[in-house]
């Protein structure tokens, strides 16, 4: 499996990322399907952009306006493109850029998403959640391997 090449987001990704929202995110952020949709919920936010075969896959948005913690808002992968690594090489990438003051929130029912976050190392914060209109959500905050791991 040829993993995704990562680089910055750039305006031409726009429709492209609109899209993956659409399809990926429409689950756990609602419904978000036109460009002006993905430039308003990404608003000021740093994007990393995942590309298989010259074809945008997935992309990751961190909101850093409250630095030095960041809040990773948006990851998503197309569903094309699911099950090859590619949300695991966005996590990876996101978490050394932004760790190790690195959070997100994610639905308890999106068991798919908790398992990846809890592979990479993410520990969910039991005490701390709610809900919103998609539901019971949890806050998970990325930890760093100690040193030598």
């Amino acid at each position: 499996m040829t993993p995704a090449t990562l680089r910055p987001f750039a305006l031409a990704d726009t429709p492209s990322c609109a899209a993956i929202l659409a399809l990926a995110g429409r689950d756990t952020f609602g419904p978000v399907a036109s460009a002006a949709a993905f430039t308003a919920a990404t608003q000021g936010e740093e994007i990393l952009v995942a590309e298989r075969d010259g074809i945008v896959a997935g992309f990751a948005a961190v909101h850093t306006g409250d630095a030095p913690e960041h809040f990773l808002h948006h990851l998503y992968v197309h569903p094309a493109h699911s099950g090859l690594g590619i949300g695991t090489q966005l996590l990876a990438a996101v978490a050394a850029r932004f760790g190790p003051r690195l959070s997100l929130k994610t639905q308890l029912a999106n068991t798919g998403a908790r398992r990846l976050y809890a592979r990479a190392g993410w520990v969910e914060d039991a005490g701390d959640g709610g809900v919103d209109i998609l539901g019971a959500w949890i806050w998970v905050r990325y930890r760093a391997a100690p040193p030598g791991r």
